[in-house]
C-alpha cells in the first residue's frame, strides 16, 4: 500500500517546488476523478441524459489529463489546464442562464486554483484571464437581459472579489515560496555544515572549539529555519480562514437588503459561519431584508434547515424579515420529508422576483412560506 502510495505521489522532477506543487495536483485529480466516478456517476444515472454523459466523461478525462501532467513534472501545464476548465464551466453556465447572476461567480475557483498549483506571479495571469471573461460576458449579453437580472451589479462585485482574492492569494503563495526557498537554501546550508563536520572529526585536537562553533551555528540555523517554518504554517492557516470566509459572500444590492448566497457542500463549519456572517452583515448594514440564495445548494438536511430557521429568527430580532430564494425542487423535497419549520421565512422563486416584490410591497418581499416545508 505505501509503495502504491509513493508511486501515485512521486513527481518527476529534482525542483521541490514542483514536486510540492506535482503533488497538489496529483492528490486533486485523484480526488475529483473519485467523486466523478461515484458521485457524479450516480446522480447522472439518475437522471440519465446525454448531455450529462457527456460532461462526466469529458470532466473525467480533464482531471486524468492532470493527474498524468502532475506525474511528469509538467505542473503549469495541468494546472491551466484545470483553471480553463473551471472558467468555461462559469462562462457556459453564465451564457446558457443569463438571468442568474451567481453562475459567474465560479471565476473564484480559478484564483484559488492558481494559487495552489501555480507560481505567485501566475496568479495575476490568472485574473487577467478572469477580468476578460467577465468582459466578454458584459459584451455578449444583451443589456436588457443584464440590467433585468442585477447581472452589471454582480459582475462589479465579482470583479472586486476576484481582485482581493488573487491579492490575497498572491501574498499567501509568495510567503510560502520565500519561507520554502529560505528553507531550502538552509537545508544545504546544513548539509554543508555537516560535511565540515565531519571533516573536523578527522582534524588535530586544537580544533576541538573550532568544531564547538560549527555546531553551534548549525544549530542557530535549524532554530531559524523552525521558526520560519512556523511563520509559513501560520500564514497558510491565515490563508485558508481567508478563502472559508469568501466561501459565504454578502452582497448589499440596496440600502436596506443584502443577498448571501450558498454555494457547493454544506458543510458543519459551512454552516457555522454563515450564522454568523449572515447576523454581523445584518446589523453592520442595518439590513431590512435578508435573502438567503440557495440556487448553488443541491442537498440539505436537518442541521442545513435549522441553521437557517435560527439565522432567520435572529435576523428578525435585529430587525430584518428573511426570505429564501432558489429552493430546487429536489431541496424542497428534502425539507418537505425532514419535517423543517420555516415559520415567518418569506420564499421567492428567484432573486430577481424577490427584489421586485420588495420594491413593489416595501417591507413584504415575498410570499409567506407556510409553517412547514
Amino acid at each position: 500500500m505505501n509503495r502504491f502510495r509513493n508511486w501515485l505521489l512521486h513527481i518527476d522532477a529534482t525542483d521541490p517546488e514542483i514536486q510540492r506543487r506535482g503533488k497538489i495536483l496529483v492528490s486533486l485529480s485523484i480526488g475529483v476523478v473519485i467523486v466523478l466516478l461515484t458521485v457524479g456517476l450516480a446522480l447522472t444515472l439518475i437522471q440519465p441524459t446525454i448531455g450529462r454523459l457527456i460532461n462526466l466523461t469529458l470532466a473525467t478525462l480533464v482531471f486524468v489529463a492532470s493527474f498524468i501532467l502532475g506525474k511528469k513534472g509538467l505542473v503549469t501545464i495541468g494546472g491551466y489546464l484545470l483553471i480553463i476548465l473551471t472558467t468555461i464551466g462559469a462562462l457556459s453556465g453564465e451564457i446558457l442562464n443569463p438571468t442568474s447572476p451567481f453562475n459567474a461567480f465560479y471565476l473564484v475557483p480559478s484564483i484559488l486554483l492558481a494559487s495552489i498549483l501555480l507560481k505567485p506571479f501566475q496568479i495575476w495571469v490568472v485574473l487577467g484571464l478572469c477580468l476578460a471573461s467577465i468582459f466578454a460576458i458584459s459584451q455578449l449579453i444583451p443589456p436588457d437581459i443584464r440590467t433585468s437580472g442585477n447581472l452589471n451589479l454582480a459582475l462589479a462585485h465579482l470583479t472586486v472579489l476576484l481582485i482581493v482574492s488573487a491579492f490575497i492569494s498572491f501574498i499567501g503563495a509568495q510567503s510560502l515560496a520565500s519561507a520554502l526557498t529560505e528553507a531550502n537554501e538552509a537545508r544545504r546550508r546544513a548539509e554543508a555544515a555537516n560535511q565540515q563536520l565531519a571533516e573536523l572529526n578527522n582534524s588535530l585536537e586544537q580544533r576541538v572549539t573550532e568544531r564547538t562553533a560549527a555546531l553551534q551555528r548549525l544549530s542557530e540555523e535549524q532554530q531559524a529555519t523552525l521558526a520560519r517554518l512556523e511563520e509559513s504554517i501560520a500564514a497558510q492557516r491565515n490563508l485558508q480562514q481567508t478563502i472559508a470566509s469568501l466561501s459565504v459572500p454578502v452582497l448589499p444590492v440596496r440600502d436596506d437588503t443584502i443577498v448571501i448566497p450558498l454555494v457547493g457542500a454544506v458543510t458543519t463549519d459551512l454552516l457555522a459561519h454563515f450564522n454568523s456572517t449572515a447576523l454581523d452583515a445584518t446589523e453592520r448594514y442595518g439590513a431590512r431584508t435578508l435573502i438567503i440564495d440557495l440556487t448553488g445548494i443541491a442537498l440539505l438536511d436537518t442541521l442545513a434547515a435549522a441553521t437557517i430557521v435560527q439565522t432567520a429568527t435572529a435576523a428578525r430580532l435585529l430587525g430584518a424579515e428573511t426570505t429564501l430564494v432558489g429552493i430546487r425542487p429536489e431541496v424542497a423535497q428534502t425539507l418537505v420529508s425532514l419535517g423543517a419549520s420555516f415559520t415567518g421565512i418569506r420564499t421567492a422563486a428567484t432573486l430577481q422576483t424577490a427584489l421586485f416584490a420588495q420594491q413593489r410591497g416595501g417591507s413584504r418581499p415575498a410570499r409567506d412560506a407556510p409553517g412547514a416545508i
